[in-house]
């Protein structure tokens, strides 16, 4: 329940701070950096929070970071309805909100997991993407919707209200950490530790590697979205909502079909096959100018981005041992956080050339950069 309602705000945040931003400024650039203060946060803290969430208790910071977002989104809730908002208040919002994103991979996951059982990590991973990317249909369609009806005061005191919610759900959680905290080391020996376990297993190198890609040359294209509707499909906040949500769509229904089907016997198959469908789907829509196209496409791009973004926990998760979960978690949170550049990088060049052509060329990179992980690890791929 609670990764479903963060994803939902996530997704309306995104869409509803793009618009804004996009409304206010006319910049391309200005969106893509309001999303890098928002990924920002994985990259400077993800390891940090990982080591930490061995050392205290998860429920408590998820509970914490839970109710503490909705503090903030309160807050600018109500300088929108004063009328006194502004960019910069925007944009550390959206850096504050991505602290809490922070917490994702190294506390929820590794609760989940933990509940789960090894043998069924794959299963609720899937289950857990579905429900995320369940608010990927959800989330930016409702943003959409909020931003043309009641304008961005109502979309933040949503955002208020489901992160209670979220609070609440876990507080009424019955959960207990299976690893013991590791409170014999320092914080940055107890990341070092975890640094060294990585760099000694050749398929966790090569997992973090494709998700390093990812990251830098693939989702960073969804901060474009509302920029192509606008400038090449000529759509308003709504329909830009409903482009964005149907890739959550095609990532609701791959992780479904993941989750029913899925072994861990390809989970790496799963994996790459995901990542390589995403970014060449990616690659098609920089060339659509209708709507329905875009669609249909990015439909199928969510088909790619289950599959990646399902088995990327799942593998670490079972390539780890208790004692390193929260830690390897951190890192791959590090590795998620690289999406800052991405963004910056999509960003600088759909000001010096085009939303579509800078669409276009950030994924031919990736595409090129994952076939060549592929190949250096392809002995490390297992099935």
């Amino acid at each position: 329940m609670t990764g479903g309602l963060i994803g939902t705000i996530r997704w309306l945040e995104i869409l509803m701070i793009a618009v804004y931003t996009l409304e206010v400024t006319g910049s391309a650039l200005a969106v893509a950096l309001m999303m890098l203060a928002r990924a920002l946060p994985m990259f400077l803290f993800g390891a940090i929070t990982g080591a930490i969430a061995e050392r205290i208790n998860r429920k408590a910071m998820m509970i914490f970071a839970l109710f503490g977002a909705g503090a903030v989104s309160a807050t600018l809730a109500g300088l929108a309805v004063a009328g006194r908002i502004e960019i910069w208040h925007i944009g550390l919002g959206a850096f504050l909100a991505g602290m809490l994103w922070t917490l994702e991979f190294p506390v929820r996951r590794t609760m989940l997991g933990e509940i789960a059982g090894r043998h069924g990590v794959g299963a609720a991973m899937s289950l857990d993407s579905a429900t995320t990317n369940g608010t990927r249909m959800l989330g930016p369609a409702l943003g959409g919707l909020l931003f043309e009806t009641v304008g961005l005061p109502g979309a933040y005191w949503l955002g208020a209200v489901l992160y209670g919610l979220g609070g609440a759900a876990i507080l009424s959680l019955d959960y207990v950490s299976s690893a013991a905290p590791a409170r014999d080391e320092s914080l940055f020996s107890s990341i070092a530790v975890g640094l060294r376990y990585i760099r000694g297993s050749r398929p966790m190198v090569g997992m973090l590697a494709v998700t390093v890609i990812m990251n830098l040359w693939a989702f960073p294209f969804a901060a474009m979205v509302p920029v192509i509707g606008r400038d090449v499909l000529d759509i308003s906040a709504l329909p830009i909502g409903v482009l964005l949500s149907a890739e959550g769509a095609g990532a609701f229904v791959g992780a479904l079909i993941i989750a029913a089907l899925v072994r861990p016997a390809r989970f790496n198959q799963i994996y790459l096959s995901g990542s390589f469908l995403l970014l060449a789907s990616i690659i098609v829509f920089s060339f659509s100018s209708l709507y329905a196209v875009s669609l249909a496409v990015l439909f199928i791009a969510g088909l790619g981005a289950a599959g990646f973004s399902a088995m990327q926990t799942a593998i670490m998760f079972t390539l780890a041992p208790p004692e390193m979960r929260g830690r390897v978690m951190g890192v791959l949170s590090v590795c998620i956080g690289a999406s800052p550049l991405g963004m910056l990088h999509i960003g600088l060049m759909a000001s010096w050339l085009s939303a579509p052509t800078a669409v276009l060329l950030v994924a031919v990179e990736g595409l090129f950069a994952l076939a060549l992980v592929a190949f250096l690890w392809r002995d490390s791929r297992g099935n």
